[in-house]
């Protein structure tokens, strides 16, 4: 069966599933911004809201891996020693949301991740690695109240990963095989899951998502995989306090097969510290400083990361 097949029947798979549970009357709340109970709540990409609402986002990031250790690499037998260097991460993420009717909506993401050596040794032990692809998803609220929303999420994904991979060029080259610098991948995912946001008051609130999923391994020698992602969120509206536009938000995630990395090893974890800039109920500039580590197949350690992530979103 075509992966296009495939494709078309996961996301009827997933509109069915999520018109058959969702539903539920809307709990009123004052203009587009996602708020409970006077609490307005930071919008991030890594842990999401469960709020049905229409909006465009734009995301920018970038992040650096410092003095990542690298393995020794053999080419026609001679042994050429571990490396150190860095590695340069760039994102760019485009998604829109559209509200169907009161208690469903409709989105659709497209996303670009590139990641470099920066220097002579990490550019020849890693290459060059570019993913792009598309999302489309739903999401139906289950449940609100004056300070709890709960809400249903169900994904669909198609990624497209290109590798320019020096190292294996040079040692198909020297076996006299035939040798190609660039290899190309496609993983098409489905995954669902839950979103829950509740406020404790107008500074304090707590977001949470849950889901599980399954899809095709990036590596074409390797079975469809399993995965689930994990995240939290402390919220705190700085404007309940002393009436300053901003929020403030600490989070947490683990990731057991994220989209983003091609090679990982084990579960991806992040923490992050975001700040929005909140100055009208329909408009948000956003700015968050994330670090992660990454296991790897290769590295001798994990990979450490650090960057920073900026986006602007408007609700309509």
């Amino acid at each position: 069966m075509s992966k296009k097949r495939v494709f078309g029947r996961l996301t009827a798979l997933g509109a069915f599933f999520v018109l058959l549970f969702a539903g539920g009357p809307a709990f009123a709340q004052e203009g587009p911004f996602p708020q409970l109970d006077g609490h307005r709540f930071s919008p991030t990409g890594t842990v999401p809201l469960p709020w049905v609402n229409s909006y465009i986002v734009s995301n920018l990031g970038m992040g650096t891996a410092y003095d990542a250790g690298f393995p020794p690499v053999i080419i026609n037998g001679d042994t050429i020693p571990g490396l150190q260097g860095d590695l340069l991460f760039a994102t760019l993420d485009l998604e829109y949301q559209q509200k169907i009717v009161d208690w469903f909506a409709f989105r659709v993401g497209y996303r670009v991740d590139a990641r470099l050596g920066t220097q002579l040794e990490s550019l020849l032990s890693k290459g060059v690695n570019t993913i792009t692809g598309f999302e489309v998803g739903w999401v139906a609220r289950l449940l609100e109240s004056r300070r709890d929303m709960l809400s249903l999420d169900v994904r669909v994904s198609n990624k497209n990963y290109t590798t320019v991979d020096i190292g294996r060029f040079v040692q198909d080259v020297v076996d006299g095989i035939d040798a190609s610098i660039v290899r190309k991948n496609n993983a098409v995912r489905f995954a669902g899951g839950l979103r829950y946001a509740r406020t404790f008051s107008n500074l304090f609130g707590i977001v949470a998502n849950g889901e599980l999923g399954v899809g095709e391994s990036i590596e074409r020698t390797e079975d469809d995989k399993a995965f689930y992602r994990l995240g939290a969120q402390a919220d705190f509206d700085l404007a309940a306090w002393r009436n300053i536009p901003l929020n403030v938000a600490l989070g947490l995630q683990t990731d057991s097969y994220p989209e983003a990395t091609s090679d990982v090893d084990g579960n991806v974890n992040t923490g992050y510290l975001r700040l929005s800039y909140i100055a009208r109920d329909d408009f948000t500039i956003g700015l968050e400083f994330s670090g992660s580590q990454v296991p790897t197949r290769d590295e001798l350690e994990d990979l450490n990361y650090g960057g920073v992530m900026f986006d602007l979103r408007y609700y309509f």
